[in-house]
Formats: C-alpha cells, structure tokens, sequence
C-alpha cells in the first residue's frame, strides 16, 4: 500500500520509547513491501536531516519545524490555563498546526494514499474530517489511564482538578480518535481491551513494541551492586518512578547491601531534581547518552520502579535483551509476557522490592538465570521479526475487512 505515516516526533535517533516504537513500526511497513510517505514535527534545534537510512524506508520527507513542549516537564502556564477551557486535551492543542495542516492535504491531493497511519492519537487533529482515506491509528499507550493513575498520587488539590479535567478530555479524544479509524493498533492484550472498550465497532490488533535483539546483545560485563533505572527525566512518570525508588525503597536496599548504587540514565534530569536527591549517597545521574547499552552494561540489575504509566515498557525489553536480571512493580510490567519469578522479578511494595534486588545483587548466578531467560523471552515474542508478523496481521484484517467498507 501506499502509506502517509503523520509522527509527532521525527523518528531519528531513535533514543526514547515513541521514536523505538515509530522507527521500528516504519520499518517493518517497509519490510512488507508498504511506500511510506513520512509527515513529521521536527525540533530545529536536534538539527534534523533527511538521513540515508530513513530514505532507505520511506519515499518522500516532510518535516514541519517546531520545537514542543513537554507534557510532563514545561509549566506553560498560560497555555495550559488557556486550554483548560478548549474540548481539545493539552498534548492535542499542542500538535495542531496550520503548516502541518496543509503539509498533509498537500500530500493527500498530490499522491493516491491507500491509508494513513497515525502514530499516537494526537496528530489526527490535523487531518480534516472530511479527507475519506482510511486510518491506522497506532496506539503507544492508552493516554487517559496515565492521568488516572497519576490521580491516584498526586494530593495538589490545584494539580488534581487539572489532571481530573485534562483525564476527561483526553478520554474523550481518544474515544473520538479510535471511532474515526478503520483498525487500530495496541501495544499489548492488555490495552487492547481498554482501546476496544472505547470503539467495540473497530478492529483493534495487538502489534507490541520490540527491540532489535542482535542490536543489543549480552556483554557478559556489570558493575557490582550497581542498580539502573533508564527514562527519561523530562517524563513525570519517570521522576515519579525514581522518587519513589529514593525515598522507599533505597534505604531498605542500602540496609542490606550497604555499598549499592543506584544509577539513573536518561535525559534531561533538572538541576532542581537532582538537588533534591543531593544528600542521599549512593546516587548518580547520566543525563543523555550516546548509547544506553552502555549504561545496561554496567548494571548488575536493571529496576523499574513505576507507579504510573501504560504501554509497554520498552526499557524492560531493553534490559531483557542485554540478559539483565528486572525488578519491577507489575505497573511497570504491565502488558509484557514476561513470567514472574522466571523471566523477571515483580514486587509492588517497597520491602519486598529492595528486598528481590538485594537477593539478585547476592547471587551472581541467579542474575545469569534470570537474565538469560529474559532475552528468551524478549527473542521469542519482542524481536523485529515479530512486529513485522504482527504487523502483516494487521493490514491482511485492514485489506479484508475494514478498507472494503470504508470505501
């Protein structure tokens, strides 16, 4: 098929969980056969350019410049007061963009799209009703269950009444966004229950996130007693995860194992937040860097600690793939696979978590056994090769079923 992909985010490099999920989703369109014309927002300032190997994915580029800001990390004040009286969610009101209007109807009446693929529900508010080609609507994550969860600790009464609002809106969109799709795409069984909820009338299909597993391969290398957590700093349920993680249940671990050290890698760990972890010992920032792996090397246990989210974390399959021993609460491992007390350890409150990585950091070889049936698992069902089986799945449903009768 002829394919418009509309992205949020320009896809190279891929260094955070949407731009793994965009890129490797574009790639296994392009491994199947499909010709992708991509639509993008590009940050000026990352100096984005039209790279060989996305040439060698898609057919035609379209960059829109603008810089957004972060849902979880920019106060924005004023615009966040300003939309809290629009229908349109934050995230959404942020995406809408005249340029990036008219950079796809321009698209759309100058070459014969058999579909068009939306990479999150957001960028659909530029694409006018009234244009008939189908859509792929390809779901990261199920957005209102992050703010409701995100409800559940936040006691600001301000913040609350925000979040209970933009929790409304945002369900409402994406109830809107999935109706107005001929398929849908889940990372997960578990989402994709809640996303048929909101459209029982759409075929929605389970097409997971993955990572390539020849690209991150086991060093055999770790740092003793060193405990990693990867994200991204600027993602509020990230800071929640490492407070959490600081406050509760570092000390209990630190009681055990006395000369433990949690590392945190990602980007963007303001000056603020580290300032509030400066007094506790044992703790070090990353900030951005070149290569992750390299961080998961040096971990005797990767941890992920999230209290907040939905999706599936694609740090998990990170780790996994690297043969490193997890620890993480079930929030964390929601939608994985990945059975517990075999491939990964779950532990929700935080005695019996510091409690799995104290042992892990004991046991050399029950981190060799954990982590190697992890990569198993990661190998068997979040390989490349399993996206793309996922996703030929998907279109034979769209070519059979749901493209016929849109027409």
């Amino acid at each position: 098929m002829r394919l418009l992909f509309l992205s949020m985010f320009y896809p190279l490099p891929a260094n955070n969980g949407v731009k793994m999920r965009t890129w490797a989703v574009m790639r296994a369109l392009a491994a199947e056969g499909h010709e992708i014309t991509l639509a993008t927002f590009a940050d000026p300032a990352e100096g984005y350019g039209h790279s060989a190997e996305l040439f060698g994915v898609c057919r035609r580029v379209e960059c829109v410049p603008r810089v957004l800001k972060s849902l979880s990390s920019s106060a924005d004040y004023f615009d966040r007061f300003r939309g809290a009286f629009s229908f349109l969610p934050y995230g959404v009101l942020q995406a809408r963009s005249d340029r990036m209007k008219e950079c796809i109807l321009s698209l759309v009446q100058s070459d014969g799209f058999d579909a068009v693929v939306c990479e999150q529900t957001d960028p659909l508010v530029n694409l006018p009703h009234w244009v008939s080609i189908p859509v792929i609507l390809d779901n990261q994550n199920v957005e209102h269950l992050i703010l409701q969860r995100y409800l559940q600790f936040e006691r600001n009464p301000a913040r609350r009444y925000y979040a209970w609002l933009e929790c409304r809106k945002t369900l409402q969109w994406q109830r809107e966004a999935c109706r107005r799709s001929a398929i849908a795409f889940a990372c997960s069984g578990h989402d994709q229950a809640l996303i048929q909820c909101l459209a029982p009338q759409v075929a929605v299909m389970v097409v997971p996130n993955v990572v390539d597993t020849d690209h991150y391969q086991p060093s055999g290398a770790e740092e003793p007693c060193t405990v990693l957590y990867q994200g991204g700093m600027d993602w509020y349920p990230n800071r929640d995860a490492v407070e959490f993680f600081v406050s509760a249940i570092l000390p209990r671990l630190r009681a055990s194992v006395p000369e433990a050290r949690f590392v945190v890698g990602g980007r963007s760990p303001s000056d603020e937040f580290r300032r509030r972890f400066a007094a506790v010992p044992g703790i070090e920032f990353t900030g951005t860097v070149p290569d992750m792996r390299t961080e998961i090397a040096r971990a005797a246990v990767c941890v992920v600690p999230l209290r907040i989210g939905s999706g599936t974390r694609l740090k998990i399959l990170e780790a996994a793939a690297m043969a490193k021993p997890i620890v993480s609460t079930r929030v964390g491992a929601e939608g994985l696979d990945f059975v517990g007390g075999r491939e990964i350890v779950l532990a929700d409150e935080p005695k019996a978590f510091a409690e799995a990585v104290a042992d892990l950091l004991g046991d050399a070889s029950r981190r060799r056994e954990l982590g190697r049936a992890a990569r198993r698992r990661a190998q068997e069902c979040y390989s490349l090769p399993v996206l793309r089986t996922a996703v030929s799945a998907a279109f034979a449903e769209l070519s059979e079923g749901c493209l016929v009768h849109q027409r």
